[in-house]
């Protein structure tokens, strides 16, 4: 979807379909590592992009602290945990799944903040479509 992701090695994606008993375990193959991921909404027959989140904060002495790409995308959202708010998604918008993309932006290879690359693919987003993904409430 975006090119600019295409140069990190360390990538992959998962659905989360409804059913699906639990978040944590589709997503078990998630790294917990810097990265950042995005969100392609299944309904309808559309396909939308609805989030794009990073996981992986760093301070000023160079060390990234958590929560990673595992945690960040299980932990929660607008308040409510992850699994509930996508449990409440699928209901309430009539989705079929959720396609989770995720690269990890920070390891042998490459050296980019999450923080950056999220602000790149927003971007990217923004110059298309003029607006935010309808999940990103503010960026």
């Amino acid at each position: 979807m975006f090119d600019e992701t295409e140069k990190y090695p360390n990538q992959g994606h998962f659905f989360f379909k409804k059913g699906n008993n639990s978040l944590k375990d589709v997503s078990k193959d998630v790294p917990n590592l810097p990265g950042v991921y995005y969100i392609v909404r299944l309904a309808r027959g559309r396909v939308d992009l609805v989030y794009i989140g990073q996981s992986g904060t760093i301070n000023q002495k160079g060390v990234f602290k958590k929560p990673f790409l595992k945690d960040g995308i299980n932990i929660q959202q607008d308040g409510s945990p992850r699994q509930a708010f996508f449990d409440n998604k699928m209901t309430t918008e009539n989705i079929d799944g959720l396609d989770i993309y995720w690269f990890v932006t920070v390891d042998e290879h490459n050296n980019d903040l999450p923080s950056y690359v999220e602000a790149l693919l927003m971007q990217r987003y923004y110059e298309v479509n003029g607006d935010l993904p309808i999940w990103n409430v503010e960026f």
